[in-house]
């Protein structure tokens, strides 16, 4: 009998999350999404990249949390079955990027920002997915194995 077996262990390599592999995807999707939005604002307010960064925490963390959180569980439940791993990657991209899209378009019209914060916010959604959901399914193959 194996450690798998004998205490009931989700094995990672199946596609099988816990708990633990979600929450861990969270704090690398909000590191992202400060990372991402410090990038965005060197590059777009340069000496305001702080106040950039301010409104990434106040629109990127909630939208990761109330979007994000259910849509990588759903996604994540849907993919079990799916062998491919890019796949998984290209269906969490386009979730995150729509993640994206929406906070842009909650957030482009109060911030009088228009449509120039849109693309960013869409990038930066694609790529905090993909980072959260690979370092997360790193991170339960290498703890649990497979």
């Amino acid at each position: 009998m194996t450690m798998r077996e004998r205490y009931g262990w989700r094995d990672p390599a199946a596609y099988e999350w816990t708990a633990g592999d979600i929450a861990f995807g969270w704090l690398v999707g909000a590191g992202a999404v400060l990372a991402g939005s410090l990038v965005v604002g060197v590059v777009m307010a340069g000496s305001a990249a702080v106040i950039v960064v301010l409104f990434g925490a106040i629109i990127g963390l909630p939208t990761l949390t109330v979007y994000g959180i259910p849509v990588a569980i759903a996604a994540a439940s849907a993919l079990r079955r799916v062998g491919h791993e890019f796949v998984h990657v290209i269906v969490f991209a386009l979730l995150g990027a729509l993640g994206g899209a929406l906070a842009a378009l909650v957030s482009a019209e109060p911030m009088g920002s228009g449509w120039t914060i849109v693309t960013p916010m869409i990038l930066v959604g694609a790529c905090t997915a993909v980072l959260a959901r690979t370092l997360a399914h790193d991170r339960a193959v290498r703890t649990r194995g497979s």
